[in-house]
């Protein structure tokens, strides 16, 4: 069984994102067979399915941590090749894994610019790399309190944060280098009740306030029916749903990722 609404990009425009057709192999097995896909501007798209349904597959190979076996992926209605994840990111597409990515022993600035730091201005700073620590740690509280994350002290170590405020900054970052597409594999995964409360509102304020379009892989069903616009069910390596939330419940999804009958 295979349900599909309607789908039409926002605006009128382009979809953010399209995957046309992905198949993913790993030697003989297949771990995607023609999977098809649209992320409208301004949406948050929810993925669900079983372990191993080729969730976190999908992903990664339209964003280059994996070379997918075949298909397309377009951005705002144009084609690209996107090789590796360092080509999303160029492309705007930032991912935020269940591992946040962050590095427990540096503080919040160290992390969010992990990889982009900031150089010192002036030919010491160009010739030799000086890092401008004080810029760093301006632009990281300008960016916590424009997403409403409070961090009690910026120089501590990231793992003295809680669950929620490490998986906040990992959000936040993605939102701060400018992510017209930000994905997030399981975001809530090992938190609390009220810190998976606060990442869920983190990503509907980014959306309203950057415009940013996100796609959130989740096991959580009330988590989906909470922030997501519209659901793609998995199975098997295949899409076998593509419902706005609007239109659809929990019983229609689980029966889907199931495989279950449907009156």
């Amino acid at each position: 069984m295979f349900i599909e609404t309607t789908v039409q990009a926002s605006q009128g425009g382009a979809p953010a994102l399209e995957a046309r057709n992905i198949c993913k192999n790993f030697g003989g097995i297949k771990a995607l067979d023609d999977v098809s896909f649209q992320l409208n501007k301004g949406e948050i798209l929810g993925i669900v399915g079983d372990n191993g349904a080729g969730k976190s597959t999908l992903i990664k190979s339209v964003t280059g941590a994996y070379r997918k076996s075949s298909g397309d992926v377009l951005l705002n209605g144009n084609s690209v090749e996107i090789e590796n994840t360092r080509k999303a990111r160029e492309l705007g597409i930032e991912t935020v894994y269940q591992a946040s990515g962050l590095v427990e022993v540096m503080d919040a600035p160290s992390n969010l610019f992990l990889g982009r730091e900031k150089i010192q201005s002036g030919w010491l700073g160009q010739a030799f790399g000086f890092i401008n620590r004080r810029k760093m740690r301006s632009e990281t509280v300008d960016l916590l309190k424009t997403v409403n994350i409070k961090v009690r002290n910026l120089s501590a170590p990231i793992r003295n944060l809680s669950g929620g405020q490490q998986q906040s900054v990992a959000v936040g970052r993605a939102a701060y280098w400018q992510g017209e597409i930000i994905i997030l594999d399981e975001p809530a995964n090992n938190i609390g009740v009220d810190q998976q409360r606060a990442v869920l509102a983190l990503i509907e304020r980014i959306r309203e306030t950057h415009g940013v379009s996100f796609i959130m892989i989740s096991h959580n069903m009330d988590h989906i029916f909470k922030v997501a616009d519209r659901v793609i069910i998995m199975r098997g390596g295949r899409k076998v749903g593509d419902l706005r939330i609007e239109d659809t419940t929990r019983e229609e999804v689980v029966g889907l990722i199931t495989g279950a009958s449907l009156a």
